[in-house]
């Protein structure tokens, strides 16, 4: 059983880290295939193992892609642009590094505070679940409040309010809801950030070789905090790391931001496997899949913090190497070239996976996504898209 643990754990990281890479590729996509290999008599820890190590290496090597390509997954759109900053500056391997350094802190700090998680999540959950919807309201004052103008305060609430009717409107279109998060995303983060790209004619400065310097103090506090948020993603609905990271880009702190978003979204990993032994409750598309296929006790949760330690430290040592790589490929490249083939890359997923209506919805998430960064307003004003939906719901609407 200890081979077959560690093959199929390898076989998740391998899965994990391709996709990762592949802009646009979510791994709520992959475990889709899960189930079936259940079905081919594979014995069930193997396949836990799988899913644990496929969704945190992909979590992980995503990074590369969202900084240096600016193509975000769901759950790293917020990382694009403090990421792009410090890539067109210089310090895109630094900007990746300060993510997986954030990602290996939560990775650790988690199974730290495992046993008073046990203990408090699940009456905490009890406490609030009557009050998600005001707790979520909270969030998106605070998503608002951030600009600095009244004039762009109002803009956000109506970046905020459209993106919500976005995400409404698009319950009703003929498509999977697992899918229809791809060209939504892809659409305001990932398109539109290239487009502008493309239109500037941007290309990648000689990277700079020396490091840049970040203090003790400010890596222990972005972990702590990165990791708390990505706690409270990982179990609350429709609180996922985008969320909380758009709530966090008050941080005017590049450095301590991109930690922390790398810290939300291992945490958040985690916690959303371990809500189905706590609340009974799956918060991701890896989550649904487990429980489909297990029943989550003590000797499970312990299982999967190992698996996810492991594959955390493994997956920040290939992704730090995969980034070398890419930025000494990038620097030789015509960029916004580049920029364009992973648009159409995208569009082509897009059309493949949810077909006329996904383009047609990318197309439009995408220019409005163009507008949110001319009128120069913070893109978390956008996951509207997610957390407007859940407000109703909870409200009973």
């Amino acid at each position: 059983m200890l081979v077959e643990i560690l093959l199929f754990l390898f076989l998740g990281f391998c899965a994990g880290t391709v996709f990762g890479i592949l802009p646009g590729i979510h791994p709520n996509m992959i475990v889709l295939l899960v189930p079936f290999m259940g079905f081919l008599g594979i014995p069930l820890l193997p396949l836990l193992a799988f899913v644990v190590s496929m969704s945190v290496s992909n979590a992980i090597m995503s990074f590369v892609p969202s900084i240096l390509l600016g193509a975000p997954e769901p759950g790293n759109e917020m990382s694009v642009l403090p990421g792009h900053k410090m890539l067109l500056s210089g310090h895109g391997y630094d900007a990746v590094k300060l993510s997986v350094i954030g990602a290996l802190g939560a990775g650790v700090f988690t199974v730290i505070l495992m046993p008073a998680l046990f203990l408090s999540v699940p009456p905490l959950y009890g406490l609030i679940r009557p009050f998600i919807h005001f707790l979520l309201m909270g969030v998106s004052l605070i998503i608002v409040m951030t600009e600095n103008t009244l004039k762009k305060k109002a803009l956000a609430v109506f970046v905020f309010l459209f993106s919500g009717a976005v995400g409404l409107a698009s319950l009703n279109l003929p498509m999977d809801n697992i899918l229809l998060l791809f060209p939504i995303l892809s659409g305001f983060f990932g398109i539109s950030t290239l487009v502008l790209q493309i239109s500037k004619k941007s290309s990648i400065p000689k990277q700079s070789k020396k490091e840049i310097y970040v203090s003790q103090k400010t890596l222990s506090g972005s972990v702590l905090k990165g990791s708390l948020g990505g706690v409270l993603a990982g179990f609350l609905p429709g609180v996922g790391s985008s969320q909380i990271a758009a709530v966090m880009s008050r941080d005017k702190n590049e450095k301590s931001f991109l930690v922390a978003i790398g810290a939300i979204s291992v945490a958040n990993i985690f916690l959303s496997i371990l809500s189905l032994w706590l609340i009974g409750r799956p918060r991701s598309g890896a989550a649904v899949v487990v429980d489909q296929l297990f029943t989550i006790g003590f000797n499970e949760v312990l299982f999967i913090a190992a698996v996810s330690v492991l594959c955390t430290g493994l997956s920040v040592v290939l992704t730090l190497l995969v980034a070398k790589k890419c930025l000494a490929l990038l620097e030789k490249i015509n960029y916004s070239k580049c920029s364009a083939a992973i648009i159409c890359f995208i569009v082509f997923l897009t059309l493949a996976f949810t077909g006329f209506f996904g383009v047609l919805l990318l197309a439009t998430t995408a220019a409005f996504g163009v507008f949110v960064n001319l009128a120069n307003i913070k893109r978390g004003a956008m996951m509207g898209v997610l957390i407007l939906p859940t407000i109703l719901f909870y409200a009973g609407f």
